[in-house]
């Protein structure tokens, strides 16, 4: 991203719109939110408890297949939303120390938000409902604050060369919402397939001894179809940052087309079962490919991010 150590947003005018419209879309996004979290969850302890768990009308708790699939999303999402908000606000903050603490406080308060999912599951402790209401409504506000901040500044106040300091912040958090990302990756694989091939086939192909429904192509297509962007912004993200970790142009190039193409084959191969179900083999040859390239990559560029050593892309 341009805008990543980029400090000449109001000279180019088109960087200029494109950042103003996104922080529009951003206002717009964090409004939703409220409303997303409202009608999933209420903005109350009781609404909280029925929703993990009891609800009358369908008194089974909720499985860890939705949950890991809301982390899997929420930890995608929200982290590229915290990338790019605060690589803006890196731009535009005067005191230093404040700059850092709204980083790293609207990082650790999703990261709270998110994964409070997975505490309540696990633990049934029913105290942790008030940390998944608690963080939330405090990383709003962050946000709130965040993307206010970056209007009145890109309107009213020029920008300044980022400090290698927060660099290496964004570098560290983003890599590790990245393995995170990942992990839920595994999580989500494994509670709805397994990590076998019969559980691959039995997912698509359906199991009547199991009481298995066959996926459709048009139920296979609709994840599909969404997973040829994201999965491609996340691998471009995810490469972007291996200059920043010093990796050679040419390595570079082959590490990050092999997550693009293991990526890329993972995805093509759940509609490819349908008609074969030995393409069950690439599912999981892929799947396992992509996610320990991934893992490595944003494992080395976190380790980097933690050296003393400028940043190679920032040395001119």
């Amino acid at each position: 991203m341009r805008f990543f150590i980029s400090a000449d947003i109001k000279r180019n005018k088109a960087l200029y719109y494109a950042v103003l419209a996104f922080l529009i879309f951003s206002l717009l996004f964090w409004i939703a939110s409220w409303i997303s979290f409202y009608g999933k969850y209420g903005l109350s302890y009781e609404s909280l408890f029925k929703y993990y768990f009891m609800d009358p009308e369908f008194p089974q708790k909720i499985s860890i297949a939705q949950i890991s699939e809301d982390i899997h999303i929420n930890l995608f999402l929200h982290g590229l939303m915290l990338l790019t908000l605060l690589s803006i606000f890196n731009l535009f903050g005067q005191n230093q120390n404040f700059k850092l603490f709204i980083i790293l406080s609207s990082n650790l308060f999703a990261l709270f938000y998110i994964g409070a999912d997975l505490l309540i599951f696990f633990l049934e402790w029913p105290i942790l409902l008030w940390l998944k209401l608690f963080s939330f409504i405090v990383y709003q506000l962050l946000l709130l604050f965040v993307i206010l901040y970056n209007l009145y500044c890109l309107v009213l106040k020029d920008a300044r060369p980022p400090k290698t300091k927060a660099l290496r912040y964004f570098t560290f958090l983003f890599s590790l919402f990245f393995l995170l990302f990942l992990l839920s990756n595994f999580l989500n694989f494994f509670s709805k397939m397994g990590f076998g091939i019969e559980g691959i086939k039995d997912y698509y192909l359906g199991n009547p001894s199991l009481f298995i429904k066959p996926k459709t192509f048009q139920g296979v297509f609709k994840v599909f179809y969404p997973h040829l962007l994201t999965m491609a912004l996340f691998s471009l993200l995810l490469t972007h940052l291996l200059p920043f970790a010093g990796v050679k142009k040419k390595k570079a190039i082959i590490l990050g087309f092999s997550v693009f193409l293991f990526s890329f084959l993972d995805n093509l191969s759940s509609l490819l079962i349908l008609f074969n179900p030995y393409f069950a083999y690439l599912k999981l040859l892929s799947f396992w490919a992509f996610q320990l390239t991934a893992i490595f990559l944003s494992l080395y560029v976190l380790v980097f991010s933690l050296r003393k050593e400028e940043y190679p892309a920032m040395i001119v």
